[in-house]
């Protein structure tokens, strides 16, 4: 294969809301340079790029694709990435290896809100991207409207760079407005054609509103144009290309991938207009782990080795894959590079230019500047972890993942296969760190957490094609329990003779509420040696087993005061056993004191849900009818956003809940706020589950 400088190179992502045509795009692409001898579809899950069956079988994008093209001298790195939410930890990966983006929009459906949230991470990252508009073919499909709506909600400085040619079923082609040629439709190909005379107005006004885009990026463009009134081809491409690097111009594009229009032209301004790495900014990152010493990384194959691992996947036959972005230095076959982030050395069996995995992919003894390759073998190095050099190493910083948004309590159908579900599930955490694998303290289960229903059935169908069953359930809501009220001068006794040494210790406390947050406070005020001072450690390792397990429900006790303020003690029978029970008993008398008034705290949940205005009353009553307390409502343009706290128990199943009321068309981000007193009616389910519970375990 051609060695290729850095400076032609690519390193695009693919971005868009799912069903917007992302993954059938890249297929064209594929397929018109060449990479491929058939156009693949997704329907007939022919797909070149995804490794993964069981996301093929479900023709759901949920990971990261890498593959490449050549052309027009320039090689291509291409990100397919997902276009749902339940998978936007991939996306979001993605976002933070790329050099520039493609946005994909279908015209039927507009501006959607992964699409939105895309540009929101783009822009923040100053990265530029071009507008792919698809599905021009459907009802309801109309370019120059969705152009309008692209300007109005993703880039004012937004221009189209190519037309198509007739409407609807009709669309034969496009006109390119760089080349001032039409790609015409040929079979399953596109061919070079004369622009139709009956467009030679409509193209005319497109190349001036070009001509106005680019000129007002650049003064000495701007002057000649003011002049001369035109620019030529190459001023116009070098323009552009100037004015998209700078984030100036998003250029707009219409495309029917599945019927390969439109991708020739796409290719072109990948090509042409697209920056390389020597375009970007220097890579920042820290000379170590503890992000003190900060350094920059130009894209030089000759500087010190940095490279960034953005997905692993374990495949069943080829081992573990790690996928890789180089952004300085050479990294060698065979060779050993340095894990910053495990401080450990590892070595790469084999380096591939990949085409999905390493089967169509392209064995490397090298890679460099700006190349998207999959290591094989890697021990030690998982996603997110910078490989570099020893002795001038770089640390990047790892991927700020997403909080899972939805959990289930999982456990093996087959109690011996609990020791392979463990390691099945800890593989995928390490593929896909936005999941969450881990032992829930407060209630003991084992929780499987992901990012909606759809990243936990694909979990499921992981494990299914792997041969182990698996028991989902509703996880337990780590409720807490307080007192509301002070009860004072509450004996704990425990005194026991049965032959010998007996046991004997008595503890004298006082109990009283504390604002909430603030957890458990213990006080010793003992004087005169009421209780010996080795045993008030012990008094104390009672009172918080005893919180451990509270009264009312089983969870924790918290934002209480303990004051031990006197007691007694036996010379021969007092022990730290018999002043731990002591405590044991002293709070559970203060519990069940009239006066301490016991209360159920249940965890609220800060949310945010982005959704289109039309369905905001209807989002708003939902969590109305969930205890929501609405905190901030506002609408811009066709989005709405709303901010709320909501108890955990109200929302563990949320994802599904939004999905139906907008239609696919909302999202939310979710984290712990803080705790309330739950209102009696919770209160009492709650403690009549514990008490089940309880009745069952006797």
């Amino acid at each position: 294969m051609k060695t290729y400088k850095p400076a032609d190179v690519r390193v695009v992502g693919v971005f868009g809301h799912r069903g917007s045509g992302k993954t059938s795009a890249v297929e064209a692409f594929l397929y018109d340079s060449g990479a491929t001898s058939r156009l693949g579809d997704v329907d007939q899950k022919s797909l070149t790029l995804d490794i993964d069956p069981v996301a093929t079988d479900r023709q759901t994008t949920v990971h990261a694709n890498v593959g490449f093209v050549e052309w027009d001298g320039k090689r291509i790195g291409l990100i397919d990435t997902p276009g749902d939410t339940n998978f936007w930890g991939a996306t979001h990966r993605a976002l933070h290896v790329v050099d520039a983006a493609i946005i994909t929009v279908s015209a039927p459906d507009g501006v959607e809100p992964v699409t939105l949230r895309a540009i929101e991470h783009l822009t923040r990252l100053k990265m530029p991207f071009a507008v792919v508009v698809t599905k021009l073919d459907k009802e309801g499909a109309d370019f120059s409207q969705t152009v309008d709506e692209i300007k109005a909600e993703m880039a004012k400085n937004a221009v189209p760079v190519a037309l198509p040619m007739g409407a609807g079923d009709g669309i034969s082609g496009i006109v390119n407005l760089l080349s001032q040629k039409a790609h015409v439709l040929s079979g399953d190909k596109t061919k070079d054609a004369a622009v139709p005379d009956a467009m030679d107005d409509e193209v005319n006004t497109a190349r001036e509103l070009l001509f106005d885009a680019v000129a007002a990026a650049d003064d000495d463009l701007a002057e000649k144009y003011l002049e001369e009134g035109s620019l030529s081809d190459d001023e116009l491409a070098t323009g552009l290309r100037a004015a998209f690097v700078r984030g100036e111009v998003t250029p707009i594009l219409p495309a029917i991938p599945t019927r390969n229009i439109g991708p020739r032209a796409i290719l072109d301004l990948l090509a042409q207009v697209f920056p390389s790495p020597l375009d970007r900014p220097a890579t920042r990152g820290f000379a170590e782990t503890d992000r003190v010493h900060p350094v920059e990384r130009v894209p030089d194959p000759a500087g010190p080795l940095s490279a960034l691992v953005f997905r692993t996947f374990h495949d069943p036959f080829a081992g573990t894959l790690s996928f890789a972005r180089i952004y300085s230095g050479t990294l060698t076959a065979s060779a050993d590079v340095y894990n910053v982030n495990e401080d450990v050395l590892d070595r790469p069996s084999h380096i591939f230019l990949p085409q999905g995995g390493t089967k169509a992919g392209v064995e490397l003894k090298q890679a460099t500047v700006g190349d998207l390759v999959v290591l094989t073998k890697l021990k030690e190095t998982g996603t997110g972890d910078t490989l570099t050099t020893k002795d001038d190493p770089t640390f990047i910083v790892p991927f700020e993942e997403p909080d899972a948004l939805l959990s289930y309590g999982v456990s093996a159908a087959d109690k011996k296969d609990e020791d392979k579900l463990s390691s099945f599930l800890s593989k995928m955490v390490e593929e896909d760190p936005s999941l969450r694998f881990e032992r829930e303290p407060d209630t003991k289960e084992m929780l499987l957490g992901g990012l909606g229903q759809a990243h936990i059935d694909y979990v499921s169908g992981r494990l299914e094609k792997a041969g182990l069953g698996v028991n989902l359930k509703e996880p337990k809501v780590p409720y807490r329990e307080t007192v509301r009220a002070t009860v004072r001068d509450i004996e704990g006794k425990h005194k026991k003779q049965s032959g010998g040494h007996g046991q004997f210790g008595v503890c004298f406390i006082h109990v009283e509420p504390l604002p909430r947050g603030s957890g458990f406070e213990f006080v010793d005020e003992i004087v005169g040696g009421a209780i010996p001072r080795q045993f008030i450690p012990s008094v104390e390792k009672g009172i918080r087993g005893a919180l451990a397990r509270g009264p009312l429900s089983g969870n924790e006790v918290v934002d209480i005061k303990v004051t031990l303020y006197d007691g007694k003690y036996h010379r021969v029978d007092s022990s730290d056993m018999a002043f731990q029970t002591a405590g044991r008993k002293a709070i559970r008398e203060a519990f069940s004191h009239p006066k301490a008034r016991p209360v159920l705290l249940e965890p609220y949940m800060y949310v945010e849900i982005t959704c289109p205005a039309d369905t905001v009353g209807d989002v708003m009553g939902d969590l109305n009818s969930r205890r929501a307390r609405v905190s901030n409502m506002t609408t811009e343009g066709r989005r709405g956003r709303i901010e709320a706290a909501v108890p955990m128990n109200e929302i563990l199943r949320y994802t599904n809940v939004l999905k139906s009321i907008t239609s696919g068309r909302g999202s939310f981000t979710m984290r712990f706020d803080r705790y309330e007193e739950a209102p009696p009616n919770i209160q009492e389910q709650v403690m009549a589950a514990h008490k089940a519970e309880a009745h069952e375990e006797d």
